[in-house]
């Protein structure tokens, strides 16, 4: 990890996926993990197959650094996620192109921040305490029927399962991305219902 942070410190290389290999890898701190980059790790030695999928995930978020960084205007982005790795992983996604996030625990919150704020796009957990995401997101489109506007929302879900697409749409969402969070899949959503142009505060 000492040798993680070292990188971290170098300028042209504080964005670059890092992959840990070594003999034995004890116990992680997840949190640290995810605040220095690290996409995987990986006992040696080690089997070709597995290394290739251990490296999979580092090649996917860096080549969609390279290729989509420069093609998008950066947003105001509201994050309603309850978790607080979750929410830092996807803040280090959306700040890696731009964006400028703000982030809330529950779909409560993520309610008072849009009425008092303007956002490009709202990232909505589905399974939040207080309020979840279903039920916030129908009190935003309760809103925005007085002013005629409608915030493109892409819901964030521990699961794939079938129907959650429709349960999703259905509760006024747009689109929905699993968790964990992957780069590509995350930076697609946003792309598809970015705005063309963005907002400001109120």
């Amino acid at each position: 990890m000492n040798y993680a942070e070292k990188i971290r410190e170098v300028v042209h290389l504080r964005y670059t996926p890092i992959v840990l290999i070594a003999p034995h890898i004890t116990r992680l701190n997840m949190k640290l993990c995810i605040d220095l980059g690290i996409t995987g790790y990986i006992n040696s030695p080690v089997e070709l197959s597995d290394f290739a999928r251990t490296l999979l995930p580092a090649l996917e978020s860096q080549a969609t650094i390279s290729g989509d960084s420069d093609a998008q205007l950066p947003l105001h982005i509201l994050l309603a996620e309850d978790n607080i790795v979750n929410q830092k992983l996807a803040v280090r996604i959306l700040e890696k192109f731009g964006h400028e996030i703000e982030t809330v625990a529950n779909g409560k919150l993520a309610v008072e921040a849009f009425e008092c704020k303007n956002f490009d796009m709202i990232l909505m957990d589905v399974q939040m305490p207080i309020m979840g995401g279903f039920e916030a997101t129908q009190k935003i489109r309760e809103l925005e029927q007085q002013t005629g506007l409608r915030i493109p929302i892409i819901a964030l879900t521990a699961h794939a399962m079938i129907g959650d697409r429709e349960k999703c749409l259905q509760s006024g969402m747009d689109e929905y991305v699993t968790k964990p969070l992957r780069f590509p899949d995350l930076i697609a959503a946003i792309k598809k219902f970015a705005p063309h142009s963005v907002t400001s505060n109120k």
